[in-house]
């Protein structure tokens, strides 16, 4: 890979026909809630129905104005089911999901985050997503529990490591670095050059940077909270303090970006869009605020002894069908169509989503077009290919509580107040809790 990579002309202008900002470590997001009415029914195409879905999401709020109301309007044109959008912020979602659950009002379908997975399958909100009719088969994965197949990822918002070219340059470094002993040799150099290295975001007022940039190193090397039967098992886990233990390096060389501890995923980002990092972790999705500064994108650098295939944080703009749905059969259609068309072979919708995201196709016949995404966009998505998706946070109960925990116990062993052992025996503790 060139050291300097020298933006497209157009950049700007493909970012922002396309590429839309999207808080997406826990599927995060602006905009203003409300509802978006379905668009009147179209001519009959033969097929006829009295049923209205009822969708319950954030989306709408992220993608352009108007964009779900056309693929529900196309839906009915095409099978006579009308889909009624009742769109807030993600923020809101959560809350008017369990409320509806409550008082009988709940939508027909609704956006999972994975954070809510487990307790919307303890409140018996969910329903088996396959047993209602989702063709399995169109979807690259499933969120499960128990063995049963719950929430249907449409599109996967994926974190490659973004690398500022020109303090690389300034710093001596000569290529991008691909192993742990490799980043800790450039982040020195980078540091001796009186720049910051190697962003950690440890803030908890979402406490994401333990799930996408410190287990997303670890994944990335096939590092996992797990053990082989798929308990999580932090405690004793070599290869859990043997990452711990590299952040730790950088960490002691003043390598990792000041204040840590309260630097949350936003800020984190806006200091690489302003050139004031060499390294950062953060998803796709966000590229769009960095046309001003000379970026490459690649995969997070790997454990020296580590040959395999590397494993990619992820969130997901992700959909269930609902238990007291009245629907189920219809619903389990829709959702066919968002990721394989009406015949399971078009998967034009999912496409047309990914590309107006800066996301990933959850769909297996999906084909975005990315012609108009920056290079940078385009060469990842050709590692993200070749690589696999891993979240091992999706399912856990009480998954933000417990990030937050480990995330402090973590900022504790960087500064030297906490051992490692003790630490991965907090981990341990927090996830047994949760589990029980």
């Amino acid at each position: 890979m060139r050291l300097i990579t020298t933006m497209k002309k157009g950049m700007v202008v493909g970012l922002a026909g396309i590429m839309m900002t999207a808080l997406v470590a826990c599927g995060g997001g602006g905009g203003s809630s409300g509802t978006e009415g379905s668009k009147p029914e179209a001519e009959s195409t033969g097929k006829s129905s009295d049923v209205t879905l009822k969708f319950q999401q954030w989306w709408g709020a992220e993608l352009p104005q108007g964009y779900l109301d056309d693929i529900c309007a196309k839906y009915e044109e095409e099978t006579g089911v009308k889909v009624e959008l009742i769109t807030a912020p993600w923020a809101d979602t959560k809350t008017a999901i369990t409320a509806g659950a409550t008082n009988g009002t709940i939508a027909d379908i609704i956006s999972v985050d994975g954070a809510w997975l487990s307790e919307f399958v303890e409140m018996n909100i969910l329903s088996d997503a396959a047993a209602a009719g989702v063709d399995t088969s169109l979807t690259s994965d499933t969120w499960k529990v128990d063995n049963t197949s719950y929430v249907i990822p449409v599109l996967n918002f994926s974190y490659p490591m973004y690398v500022n070219m020109d303090i690389l340059e300034a710093s001596g470094v000569e290529s991008i670095p691909t192993t742990w002993s490799e980043l800790e040799a450039a982040c020195k150099k980078i540091t001796d050059a009186e720049y910051s290295a190697f962003a950690l975001n440890l803030g908890t007022t979402n406490a994401n940077g333990i799930q996408n940039v410190f287990m997303g190193t670890g994944w990335g090397s096939g590092i996992s909270l797990k053990d082989k039967s798929g308990a999580y098992k932090t405690e004793g886990n070599e290869e859990l303090a043997s990452l711990a233990e590299m952040f730790k390096t950088l960490y002691d060389a003043g390598s990792l970006y000041p204040g840590m501890s309260i630097l949350e995923e936003s800020e984190m980002t806006s200091n690489f869009a302003a050139g004031n990092c060499a390294f950062t972790v953060a998803s796709a999705a966000t590229m769009s605020q960095f046309a001003n500064i000379n970026f490459e994108t690649a995969l997070i650098p790997v454990k020296d002894s580590y040959a395999g295939q590397s494993g990619i944080c992820y969130a997901s703009w992700a959909v269930g069908i609902t238990e007291s749905g009245k629907h189920k059969e219809e619903a389990a259609d829709f959702i066919n169509y968002l990721l394989g068309g009406a015949d399971g072979t078009d998967g034009s919708a999912s496409a047309g989503l990914a590309a107006s995201m800066s996301a990933f196709p959850n769909s297996t016949v999906a084909e975005p077009d990315y012609s108009a995404t920056p290079e940078q966009f385009r060469s990842y998505y050709e590692l993200y290919k070749e690589n696999y998706v891993i979240n091992e946070f999706i399912g856990l109960p009480m998954a933000s509580d417990v990030m937050t925990s480990m995330t402090n116990d973590l900022t504790k062993y960087l500064s030297g107040d906490l051992d490692v052992d003790t630490m991965l025996a907090n981990w341990q503790g927090y996830l047994d809790e949760a589990g029980k």
